[in-house]
């Protein structure tokens, strides 16, 4: 089929990936992309390769990733992007569904062109317990002190190189951070990062580090050399996945 026969479809994505190995097609294990594309080939009829924004490790939850992905410009009259929608939630398993879908240019990168991407870390202390959550929350039988966490997280806003927090398989480990906030709503402490783009493990590096200043084991003057030094920070040691939402992937506004 030729490009000109092909439109391409734009979806916001949502999920709980506790039950899955990650966002990123692997052999033998469950995806976020496998389980899309599997859906997608079925209501389609051909094989539909998905493209996603951002990649999140197993255990990482996402309330805004973002897919793209081809097809036909022939579906019958009544299949219009609602219907679509309805139709290919129906398809994918009750812990993955698609929140939007639009157009988008040919072309379009979810990955390359992503301008920003917004992620969640939450916390919850004092040996607080929500079972509703637990999937989605870390739970500790602490305190933190959230003022030495936001002074420790100031730090790290800006352009820096972040090897000593994450991993790039091309070496590339410059990152801006635009901005790390954290704030305390009773015993539920999140951490909010938004950046141009991240390191593999960096976010789960990042709220790793601020526990420990939050926790008084780390003295929050103290990131600058440690972002400086460049080996791995708390031997590699990074929070657990199941706290870690990607919230939105942000974009330029079309030009009209």
């Amino acid at each position: 089929m030729t490009a000109d026969a092909q439109r391409v479809l734009r979806a916001v994505v949502e999920y709980d990936g506790t039950a899955f190995a990650g966002s990123q097609v692997q052999p033998n294990a469950r995806t976020v992309q496998g389980e899309l594309e599997k859906a997608l080939n079925r209501l389609i009829g051909k094989r539909t390769d998905v493209r996603l924004a951002g990649r999140t490790d197993a255990g990482v939850h996402a309330t805004g990733q973002v897919a793209a992905f081809s097809c036909p410009r022939d579906l019958p009259r009544d299949v219009g992007l609602p219907e679509l929608q309805r139709r290919l939630n129906a398809a994918l398993p009750r812990d993955l569904a698609v929140r939007g879908l639009r157009a988008a240019r040919a072309g379009f990168d979810p990955r390359r062109e992503a301008r920003r991407r917004v992620y969640r870390y939450r916390i919850r202390t004092n040996a607080a317990k929500n079972p509703l959550e637990r999937h989605r929350t870390l739970e500790i039988d602490e305190t933190l002190d959230v003022a030495a966490m936001q002074a420790a997280a100031e730090r790290m806003v800006g352009e820096r190189d972040f090897a000593a927090l994450g991993a790039d398989p091309r070496g590339r480990t410059v990152r801006t951070i635009v901005d790390l906030h954290v704030r305390r709503r009773g015993d539920l402490v999140e951490v909010r990062v938004t950046a141009n783009a991240f390191l593999r493990r960096m976010v789960r590096s990042i709220v790793a580090l601020l526990i420990e200043a939050g926790r008084g084991r780390l003295d929050p003057s103290s990131v600058d050399a440690i972002l400086a030094k460049g080996s791995r920070a708390l031997h590699g040691r990074a929070a657990p996945p199941h706290g870690l939402t990607l919230e939105r992937v942000i974009y330029d506004q079309p030009r009209n």
